[in-house]
Protein backbone atom coordinates (compact mmCIF):
# COMPACT_ATOMS: atom_id res chain seq x y z
CA UNK A 1 0.00 0.00 0.00
CA UNK A 2 1.21 3.67 -1.11
CA UNK A 3 1.81 6.08 1.89
CA UNK A 4 -0.67 8.41 2.62
CA UNK A 5 0.75 11.67 1.78
CA UNK A 6 1.88 10.38 -1.84
CA UNK A 7 -1.36 9.08 -2.72
CA UNK A 8 -2.71 12.70 -1.14
CA UNK A 9 -0.46 14.40 -3.17
CA UNK A 10 -1.74 12.86 -6.51
CA UNK A 11 -5.47 13.35 -5.76
CA UNK A 12 -5.19 17.10 -5.05
CA UNK A 13 -2.91 17.31 -8.35
CA UNK A 14 -5.55 15.36 -10.09
CA UNK A 15 -8.24 18.01 -8.96
CA UNK A 16 -6.59 20.61 -9.30
CA UNK A 17 -5.85 19.38 -13.14
CA UNK A 18 -9.43 18.60 -13.67
CA UNK A 19 -10.82 22.12 -12.16
CA UNK A 20 -8.72 23.68 -14.36
CA UNK A 21 -10.41 22.59 -17.07
CA UNK A 22 -13.56 22.12 -16.15
CA UNK A 23 -13.77 26.32 -14.61
CA UNK A 24 -11.27 27.52 -17.70
CA UNK A 25 -13.48 25.55 -20.57
CA UNK A 26 -16.39 27.12 -19.08
CA UNK A 27 -18.40 24.29 -17.86
CA UNK A 28 -18.82 25.34 -14.44
CA UNK A 29 -18.65 29.29 -13.34
CA UNK A 30 -15.96 30.06 -10.97
CA UNK A 31 -16.70 30.37 -7.45
CA UNK A 32 -14.71 30.80 -4.62
CA UNK A 33 -16.78 28.07 -2.45
CA UNK A 34 -16.30 25.83 -4.98
CA UNK A 35 -12.81 25.86 -4.86
CA UNK A 36 -12.92 24.18 -1.43
CA UNK A 37 -15.38 21.12 -2.77
CA UNK A 38 -12.23 20.58 -5.04
CA UNK A 39 -9.81 20.52 -2.57
CA UNK A 40 -11.72 18.69 0.06
CA UNK A 41 -14.24 16.61 -1.96
CA UNK A 42 -11.70 14.41 -3.63
CA UNK A 43 -8.75 14.52 -0.66
CA UNK A 44 -11.70 13.59 2.12
CA UNK A 45 -12.52 10.53 -0.79
CA UNK A 46 -8.98 9.39 -0.86
CA UNK A 47 -8.76 10.03 3.10
CA UNK A 48 -11.79 7.67 3.70
CA UNK A 49 -10.84 4.80 1.28
CA UNK A 50 -6.86 4.98 2.46
CA UNK A 51 -8.61 4.51 5.86
CA UNK A 52 -11.29 1.94 5.50
CA UNK A 53 -8.03 -0.39 4.03
CA UNK A 54 -5.13 1.38 6.43
CA UNK A 55 -3.97 -1.54 9.10
CA UNK A 56 -3.28 0.98 11.36
CA UNK A 57 -5.45 4.15 12.42
CA UNK A 58 -8.25 3.49 10.25
CA UNK A 59 -10.34 5.17 12.57
CA UNK A 60 -8.47 8.77 12.52
CA UNK A 61 -8.35 8.43 8.75
CA UNK A 62 -11.83 7.50 8.48
CA UNK A 63 -13.53 10.14 10.82
CA UNK A 64 -10.85 12.45 9.00
CA UNK A 65 -12.41 11.71 5.29
CA UNK A 66 -15.77 12.34 6.16
CA UNK A 67 -14.84 15.52 8.23
CA UNK A 68 -13.15 16.49 5.00
CA UNK A 69 -16.28 15.07 2.49
CA UNK A 70 -18.75 17.50 4.43
CA UNK A 71 -16.83 20.42 3.82
CA UNK A 72 -16.63 19.24 0.26
CA UNK A 73 -20.53 18.84 0.43
CA UNK A 74 -21.44 22.03 2.04
CA UNK A 75 -18.95 24.30 0.24
CA UNK A 76 -20.29 22.88 -3.23
CA UNK A 77 -24.14 23.08 -2.04
CA UNK A 78 -23.82 26.36 0.16
CA UNK A 79 -27.29 27.58 -1.85
CA UNK A 80 -29.30 24.53 -1.23
CA UNK A 81 -28.16 23.20 1.94
CA UNK A 82 -27.82 24.43 5.33
CA UNK A 83 -24.27 23.71 7.03
CA UNK A 84 -25.84 22.92 9.96
CA UNK A 85 -27.98 20.42 8.85
CA UNK A 86 -24.48 19.02 6.74
CA UNK A 87 -22.56 19.27 10.63
CA UNK A 88 -25.44 17.25 11.93
CA UNK A 89 -25.06 14.49 9.75
CA UNK A 90 -20.91 15.05 10.11
CA UNK A 91 -21.26 14.32 13.91
CA UNK A 92 -23.92 11.39 13.14
CA UNK A 93 -21.47 9.94 11.45
CA UNK A 94 -18.39 9.79 13.21
CA UNK A 95 -20.47 8.77 16.61
CA UNK A 96 -21.38 6.05 14.55
CA UNK A 97 -17.97 4.89 13.13
CA UNK A 98 -16.24 5.46 16.84
CA UNK A 99 -19.02 3.00 18.18
CA UNK A 100 -18.44 0.52 15.26
CA UNK A 101 -14.74 0.76 15.60
CA UNK A 102 -14.97 -0.08 19.06
CA UNK A 103 -16.40 -2.78 18.64
CA UNK A 104 -14.35 -4.26 16.90
CA UNK A 105 -11.61 -3.70 19.18
CA UNK A 106 -13.19 -4.80 22.40
CA UNK A 107 -13.83 -8.36 20.37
Amino acid sequence: MIRYGVGALATLAISFGVALIVHGGGFIEFDMAYSLSWIFGPLGAYTLVYGVFSQTDSLFYSIWGVIMLGAAISSAFYRLINPFVVLGILVIIVVILGIVTRGRVRK
